[in-house]
């Protein structure tokens, strides 16, 4: 073979080679229906796609095209989609040349959405405000976007009671296994829903969302590979919404995208179905006499709960000083039923704390469900009065600035009254709940 027919063909394999490295949006799924995209270069109808000039990613998050990507044709129409109808939407990647499979599997991935002024292939970057419906990163230990190496998509829940209109979507893939690369692919639909426009949510614009010092862009390359969780990674952009976003606060707790209100007088976690947000409620069980003792502190950001790929952003949340109420037994005995009041407790209190530390990606919360059912066992046995521990509760926790605070200074009051358990009543505890225990490193 000629010298220059050999290179030739060298270099278009490579070309093939290097074209089937990155890729777009080949189909999306959504409440019932299937939408595929034309390939690169195809002519036809593009459906709801903004199919791109070519497959490579946008390495300059300054650029113009981190809008919508490298756009050569806009959408051709605009599907109708029912959200009661389902309200996941699928999205499949292939090298926009062929069918070849998303080769990457290191970086997160996002969904967000813009309500169009009216069609929305007449938006630009400077009059599209998108808010971002979600993020994922790690799940059981894998970027969520290794999942796309096998074929399969990539899920995202959008919130079911969103303001009907005609929206355009913005997906991004970003890739960090080497260099910083954003994959963003776009897609406009007709949405019917409900009235939430999430008014109050953050907002961003591409380009200016991203920075290229973001942490969790920086991190490209070999120091990307150190990070194990959500919990170590910083998503860039800004944070998810949330159910209580753009919703009048009187009549949140009935809109069904919100978290369920949270009684202060027992220990629950209340969470949203959807992926739109929650509110986590932790009780920390302090001792307390017949009077109630209860403060409101705020959790740390972005706890995210098992149940739904959600970022809790700064949540307030009711920490109950009579989460663990004080049984009325006579003193120097206590009934089988008082001992039980204080298991049921305790599981109540410890169901909640799993619940909101259950993902890898969790930030600490603190643990108190055991100081409090020690404290209910030992008041159980000895009747020990302890209205006072509650009214410095009161003060304290109301008082305090953080959750933080709040729970150091519960803790620190139940561990003054310095309680004498009885060995069989906690030995009847521990083997009905031997299995919840089992997962808590300190307990």
């Amino acid at each position: 073979m000629h010298a220059s027919t050999l290179f030739a063909s060298f270099a278009t394999a490579a070309l093939v080679s290097l074209a089937n490295a990155h890729g777009i949006v080949s189909k999306i799924e959504v409440a019932g229906q299937t939408f595929e995209s034309p390939l690169i270069g195809a002519s036809g109808d593009n459906g709801p796609f903004y199919v791109p000039t070519d497959n490579s990613p946008i390495t300059d998050v300054t650029s113009e095209d981190m809008f919508c990507g490298s756009v050569a044709t806009a959408a051709t129409s605009t599907p109708s989609i029912d959200l009661s109808q389902g309200n996941t939407i699928s999205f499949y990647w292939e090298s926009g040349y062929s069918t070849s499979n998303w080769p990457h599997n290191t970086g997160p991935i996002f969904l967000y959405m813009a309500k169009c002024d009216s069609d929305c292939t007449s938006q630009t970057a400077s009059s599209t405000n998108f808010i971002k419906i979600e993020q994922q990163g790690f799940v059981n230990g894998v970027w969520a976007q290794a999942a796309l190496n096998t074929g399969s998509p990539v899920t995202f829940t959008i919130p079911s009671d969103l303001a009907s209109g005609n929206y355009l979507i913005r997906h991004e893939i970003i890739n960090l296994a080497s260099t910083d690369e954003n994959f963003p692919a776009c897609s406009q639909f007709a949405i019917t829903g409900g009235s939430n426009t999430y008014s109050s949510a953050q907002t961003a614009q591409f380009p200016g969302a991203y920075s290229a010092t973001d942490a969790g862009l920086a991190d490209a390359g070999s120091a990307i590979y150190s990070v194990k969780t959500n919990a170590e990674y910083t998503f860039p952009g800004p944070d998810p919404v949330l159910s209580s976003d753009g919703s009048d606060t009187s009549s949140a707790s009935g809109s069904s995208s919100d978290s369920n209100s949270a009684s202060s007088s027992s220990s629950t976690v209340a969470s949203t179905s959807s992926s739109v947000g929650a509110t986590a409620t932790v009780a920390t069980g302090a001792t307390s006499s017949s009077s109630t003792a209860t403060g409101v502190v705020v959790l740390p950001s972005s706890v995210r709960l098992a149940s739904a790929s959600v970022t809790l952003a700064t949540t307030t949340a009711s920490v109950s000083a009579s989460a663990v109420t004080t049984p009325t037994a006579a003193a120097g005995s206590s009934s089988s039923s008082d001992i039980d009041t204080c298991a049921t407790q305790w599981t109540t209190c410890n169901a909640a704390y799993m619940s909101a530390t259950a993902s890898d990606n969790s930030t600490a919360v603190a643990y108190s469900c055991q100081t409090a059912y020690v404290n209910c066992v030992a008041q159980a046995e000895s009747a020990v009065e302890s209205s006072s521990v509650a009214t410095a509760v009161t003060s304290e926790v109301a008082s305090s600035s953080s959750a933080t605070d709040a729970m150091a200074t519960i803790d620190t009051a139940a561990a003054t009254s310095t309680p004498v358990v009885n060995s069989r009543a906690f030995a009847k505890h521990l083997r009905r709940h031997h299995a919840g225990v089992s997962r808590l490193d300190f307990h």
